[in-house]
């Protein structure tokens, strides 16, 4: 389980699928994403960060995605999430549900975005992820990814934590509840 956390937590800081869009489109979009990831690499596996921190960083994903897909990204975010205190997550924690949709679904469409609800208190977090299916894919969630994501999850959140992923014809949705 400590490895998967590190893997996942890797795998969030180096994404593959958006590394392969930068260098195939070229040297345009370098600047804006050797600034994102030069962020990323200065996070560390076991030093919590803030809601506002992790969502500050989900936000500059999605700039540098929307760059690097030029034939259309589209995203509907809707974040519900209110508490007193802060709250500290481990680093990059919402990212694969979304690297995951970002890879795997078709979001270019106006009326199939990929749609991103937070929401939640200091005691509770609840985040959604849906999107489109792609049909070329054998299962919608048999990635090393998601498998990876999951364990990180049972190692952090053992019995405080809960992971539906359910698919469809028309649209895969990945729910993460963590109690805190």
């Amino acid at each position: 389980m400590a490895l998967s956390n590190r893997l996942s937590f890797g795998n969030s800081q180096f994404d593959r699928f958006l590394m392969a869009r930068i260098f195939a489109e070229g040297a345009v979009l370098m600047p804006e994403y050797i600034l994102f990831q030069k962020k990323l690499l200065l996070l560390e596996l076991g030093k919590n960060q803030s809601m506002e921190a992790e969502l500050d960083l989900l936000s500059q994903y999605f700039a540098v995605v929307k760059i690097s897909m030029p034939a259309g990204f589209l995203l509907k975010w809707e974040n519900r999430f209110q508490s007193e205190n802060e709250v500290m997550l481990p680093p990059l924690i919402l990212f694969p549900m979304v690297q995951h949709a970002v890879a795997n679904g078709y979001n270019g469409m106006s009326s199939h975005p990929i749609r991103i609800r937070l929401s939640g208190s200091s005691k509770v977090l609840l985040f959604e992820v849906s999107h489109r299916v792609n049909h070329y894919l054998d299962g919608q969630f048999k990635h090393t990814l998601i498998e990876d994501f999951r364990n990180r999850l049972e190692f952090l959140f053992p019995q405080r934590h809960s992971l539906l992923l359910n698919s469809n014809s028309n649209t895969c949705r990945a729910t993460l509840t963590i109690h805190f």
